[in-house]
């Protein structure tokens, strides 16, 4: 069942609001993207993460139409909030190609409220990046 957030609450008398209006607006908290990507070069022992190893590859173009569909089956939950970071972790990130990541970071801007100084982070490995 979808949570409900409630925009507005009954406005305590104490604080010298008009009685007549006895509703107010508040302000949506912020949001913070995490992007999973559970892809691996190989999986390090010590990693308790979603991760697999990637040696027979993956389906980069059915992950990131998963990530998209997931966001937007999220939106009626986060409309109007607006999302201040994207995180990219996993496994290796790094692993999917610049286009993947682009089209994501678009999507991202289209479907949500990115806003223009969101801090964007990406976790990389060594020998996955040139």
């Amino acid at each position: 069942m979808a949570k409900t957030i409630p925009i507005f609450a009954e406005t305590p008398r104490s604080t010298g609001q008009n009685p007549e209006n006895p509703l107010e607006f508040r302000k949506s908290p912020v949001l913070s993207l995490y992007v999973h990507i559970p892809w691996c070069v190989r999986k390090c022992p010590y990693c308790d993460f979603n991760s697999h190893e990637a040696d027979a590859g993956f389906n980069e173009r059915e992950y990131v139409d998963a990530l998209i569909a997931d966001l937007q089956s999220a939106l009626p939950l986060i409309w109007g909030r607006p999302v201040h970071t994207v995180f990219f972790g996993g496994g290796t990130p790094s692993l999917l190609s610049p286009g993947a990541i682009d089209e994501l970071i678009g999507a991202f801007r289209a479907l949500a409220m990115l806003s223009p100084e969101a801090e964007i982070t990406l976790e990389a490995n060594p020998g996955t990046v040139e």
